[in-house]
């Protein structure tokens, strides 16, 4: 295997192994950064590529090596590009590192290598069956070992972690908080490595979050000593990812390196929220197999997440997109283990389209007067590969209201994420009291246990939903994960 987990919990690079003319280990990764002077690190505008950046800057700070970080505006696109080598060229830096980025960046690489820029690419989205010519490149997911799907953050904290080894510096521990925010964010399988990293990570922001966390978890009511994978992906990482979407990813990585700006994120978070659900009340399901919506008037930096909610709300695989010229760009997001990748890399033989990210989330766009074509290759395809449906099982029923300890005792399997699904309990009950407030409601049944519940109860009625008990204010409590739930 590539990777390995080590019984004394080290994170190491298991093997060496060959890509084109490079051949290299992580410490050959490592003595190369030690051995430059003055290094650009080319991030992304997201969580991963954000915390990414920040880990890798840290370290090039400690052992003393000049350095800038690049963090590209939403509307400059996704990865590094020639205008971009050809930026950090003219500002003095021979030595550029991508971070969450870069395994399709052809035509940089070429530029580079035309200016005589040394171009290393640490990056974990899909490659494709040709690689840049770049002088290093470090990505797990050139080889099928099992063990491909860190974040980019996640390479960044291992290349860091070795980068102090080697100049003989102690590791710090902003980086381990930095790579388990993005491991999670990020929706890599939260398993063997990946899972070590994000709950080291959560261990040591329940005891000393870094600033920039802390500002969050503050102006948000929640305490850092109980935070888990639901506080991190749906109340820290929502706030990271609202600047680059809207406005600059810099705001958000001021945040997380110096704790500035807190309340400007939190303005551009909820204003966010107001431009998806107001995009979502007009999208309608068009009857097709795979979904295809051009809107109008919405900032492109959020098409993801209205593509997600419009994915979940009609169970189908959806692109959202806008127009842009001659083109329309958006984001795909898919459902159950429908593969988008694959998908979009049949019909690419057929119509000119580009496409690039994960199998369940991508980026794309092609020609506006192709979109009936697309629609249409993409309906054929989805009637030869149907969408298989991902079972959530439940691990048990709740027949009474459990103890603090026991509670207590699920939290040694956080953080819940991606592939470590949150625990899921069935609850039925009777109805016997109801207490209403402004925007709440508080359901108790006949088995002692309570909810905060969003549908029209009635005393007496007979409840049936699933729920995550959770520790609140020193209390057990339920986390309603469905109130509708389809039990077999």
């Amino acid at each position: 295997m590539l990777w390995k987990y080590n019984s004394n919990t080290s994170l190491e690079l298991d093997r060496k192994y060959s890509i084109e003319k490079n051949s290299f280990t992580l410490n050959h990764i490592a003595k190369t950064i030690i051995s430059t002077d003055r290094i650009a690190i080319f991030g992304d505008y997201d969580v991963d590529g954000i915390c990414a950046s920040i880990i890798l800057k840290k370290a090039l700070d400690k052992v003393g090596i000049k350095n800038t970080v690049r963090l590209p505006e939403r509307k400059e696109g996704y990865g590094i590009k020639p205008c971009h080598i050809r930026e950090l060229k003219e500002k003095g830096f021979n030595t550029i590192i991508t971070v969450d980025n870069g395994i399709t960046a052809f035509e940089a690489a070429i530029e580079a290598r035309k200016l005589g820029v040394k171009l290393i690419i640490t990056d974990h989205h899909e490659p494709k069956e040709t690689l840049p010519d770049a002088d290093i490149i470090l990505n797990p997911k050139i080889f099928d070992d099992g063990f491909q799907d860190y974040s980019g953050a996640g390479l960044s904290y291992l290349v860091a972690k070795r980068v102090l080894k080697l100049a003989d510096l102690p590791e710090i521990e902003d980086f381990i908080q930095l790579a388990s925010l993005a491991t999670v964010a990020d929706l890599v399988p939260l398993k063997n490595n990946n899972w070590y990293i994000a709950r080291k990570g959560l261990d040591s922001m329940r005891k000393s979050p870094i600033k920039g966390i802390l500002r969050i978890l503050e102006n948000s009511g929640v305490s850092y000593r109980n935070i888990g994978g639901f506080e991190l992906s749906w109340i820290i990482s929502p706030r990271i990812n609202a600047a680059g979407r809207l406005e600059s990813p810099l705001l958000s990585y001021k945040l997380l390196l110096y704790g500035e700006g807190v309340d400007e994120i939190d303005k551009l978070n909820k204003q966010r929220m107001e431009i998806v659900n107001r995009c979502i009340e007009k999208i309608k399901d068009s009857g097709n197999k795979f979904l295809i919506y051009v809107l109008q008037n919405c900032p492109e930096g959020i098409l993801g997440l209205i593509a997600g909610k419009v994915a979940e709300k009609f169970k189908k695989p959806v692109i959202v997109t806008v127009k842009e010229g001659a083109y329309i760009r958006g984001s795909a997001r898919s459902v159950g283990k429908f593969n988008l990748l694959e998908a979009f890399d049949f019909i690419s033989k057929k119509v000119d389209i580009s496409f690039g990210g994960h199998k369940s989330a991508c980026g794309v766009s092609f020609d506006i007067k192709d979109l009936n074509l697309v629609q249409q290759l993409l309906n054929e395809y989805i009637e030869q590969n149907p969408v298989e449906e991902e079972i959530n099982e439940l691990d048990g029923i709740l027949v009474r209201k459990p103890s603090l300890e026991e509670v207590q005792n699920l939290d040694s399997f956080e953080p819940f994420g991606f592939k470590n699904p949150e625990p899921a309990f069935l609850l039925e009950g009777k109805v016997i009291d109801i207490k209403r407030g402004n925007g709440w409601t508080l359901i108790k049944l006949d088995n002692d246990i309570s909810f905060f519940g969003s549908l029209n109860y009635y005393l007496g009625q007979k409840a049936k939903l699933v729920v995550r008990p959770i520790i609140k204010n020193g209390r057990v409590s339920m986390r309603v994960l469905d109130e509708t739930p389809e039990v077999v």
